[in-house]
């Protein structure tokens, strides 16, 4: 033993008393609960029920219920994770879902499996990339309002699905600098009182940028078409639409694009969609936001520039450590026959 080695077995004897790490299981079972209200969509409960490790291979068994004036869903999931190779999650579900909207009442049930494949780092805050490919098999009731004279279909729907993932934010539900781009590839086959193949793409993408001290910049951008089909052949609860919280806030749910003559909207086979947002920390966990949205929707394949319905609005948030509550109010700028004066919302995380 030399001086200097034992100096070295001394540091080293120091660093590991200062390293100390612990381990406990979590919970096998976790209940979740969130609340949602907005002027169009009104108000909505979600609840997730959440067992962990039933099979003994890291698993999840998550059934979720979701309820509002406009969608319900009960549904359950089982998913696998590291399936066949690490980072590559095999997701299993079904269940049952209503949806009662101005342009379509559906009833149906559906069962669907995926297999994820995740790229890069990834933690609590952020998603990371990601690729996906599954299917789906729904059974479906529909009742198409947006037809001269409204009718029920049952229909047998196909879909597969592939999609891309780019997230570069710095956080899921409040980001603050960085990038996500997303591209969705659905083909589609419908057989039933209706046989019709198309194919359903999207792509959406949004940038943040950090201004000064407590200042971001905001922006998003949608686009999205359906190739193969024809209006009226699509049903109406697979065409596209805009307006709402999560699109062109300021309009109703459904409130962007085509509309019959008894103001329903008719939905289309393409859309734009562009958003800008300035996010500014006041005081505490307080904060605020400017907004301008604008979007359309087209009966052609090729989204529309040219019609954009836009708004603008104000917010306040709430910052509960991972994420804020949001409030939003946002008024209409072409506002046609039947739009509000302005729409309300209320949700958890930023709006993009």
């Amino acid at each position: 033993w030399t001086p200097s080695a034992l100096r070295a077995w001394y540091r080293s004897r120091r660093l590991l008393q200062l390293v100390r790490v612990s381990l406990q299981d979590r919970p096998p079972r976790t209940l979740e609960l969130g609340l949602s209200y907005s002027t169009t969509d009104g108000p909505g409960v979600d609840a997730r029920f959440t067992n962990y490790n039933r099979l003994g291979r890291f698993d999840t068994l998550t059934y979720t219920l979701k309820a509002a004036s406009i969608a319900q869903r009960l549904d359950v999931e089982l998913s696998l994770p590291h399936w066949r190779r690490a980072n590559q999650r095999l997701r299993v579900g079904g269940g049952l879902y209503g949806n009662r909207t101005d342009a379509y009442d559906d009833l149906g049930a559906g069962v669907r499996i995926d297999i994820e494949r995740r790229y890069g780092r990834a933690n609590f805050a952020t998603v990371g990339s990601y690729a996906t490919v599954g299917a789906a098999l729904d059974y479906l009731s529909t009742y198409d309002k947006t037809v001269a004279r409204p009718s029920r279909q049952n229909l047998g729907i196909a879909t597969l699905l592939g999609a891309l993932a780019w997230d570069r934010s710095d956080n899921a539900l409040d980001p603050h600098r960085g990038w996500r781009i997303e591209a969705r590839a659905e083909p589609t086959l419908i057989v039933g009182d209706l046989t019709l193949a198309y194919f359903r793409a999207q792509i959406q993408g949004a940038y943040y940028v950090p201004i000064g001290n407590g200042t971001v910049i905001a922006t998003r951008a949608r686009l999205g078409s359906i190739l193969g089909g024809r209006l009226p052949d699509v049903p109406a609860s697979r065409r596209l639409f805009a307006g709402g919280g999560g699109s062109v806030r300021g309009y109703s749910y459904q409130g962007v694009g085509p509309r019959l003559a008894n103001n329903t909207p008719a939905g289309g086979l393409s859309l734009v969609e562009v958003s800008l947002e300035g996010r500014r920390r006041i005081v505490g966990p307080w904060g605020a936001a400017l907004f301008v949205d604008a979007g359309s929707v087209s009966t052609s394949q090729i989204p529309d520039f040219g019609e954009l319905s836009a708004s603008v609005g104000a917010g306040l948030r709430y910052d509960l450590g991972f994420g804020p509550i949001r409030l939003d109010i946002a008024l209409p700028i072409n506002r046609r026959e039947g739009d509000a004066q302005f729409q309300v919302y209320i949700s958890i995380g930023q709006a993009f």
